[in-house]
This record gives structure tokens, sequence and C-alpha cells, in this order.
């Protein structure tokens, strides 16, 4: 009996866990300013550095 107990009670866990797993935080919460630097003090740093080349459809037009 304690066996379809905790088995029923583990299927019903799992069900809630997974359901709220694809529950996602609000565009407010995610882009405020005072957000919890989790990882330490490292800025965020979204810029790769080096050199970039633009490159249009007439440059590729004038290599043929």
């Amino acid at each position: 009996m304690n066996t379809i107990i905790f088995g029923a009670l583990a299927i019903i866990s799992l069900f809630i866990f997974f359901n709220l797993g694809k529950v996602k935080a609000s565009r407010k919460q995610l882009d405020r300013s005072n957000r919890i630097n989790r990882f330490g003090n490292q800025e965020p740093n979204n810029i790769i550095e080096g050199e970039a080349k633009e490159i249009s459809e007439d440059d590729d037009q004038k290599n043929s």
C-alpha cells in the first residue's frame, strides 16, 4: 500500500515539476537594472574584440 501511495506522489511531483519548468520570467524581471550578479564581479560583455568589415551586395557583384 505504501508503494502505491509514494509512487503516485512521485508521479504527481514529477508532473508538477516538469509543468512548472516551462514557466519563464517576464521581460520586466529579466531586464531590471538591479539583478543579482550570480557569476561574481564579471561584467556582462557581449562585444567580441576584433575588426569587422561591412559587406554589401555591390561588393559581391564586383568580385564575381
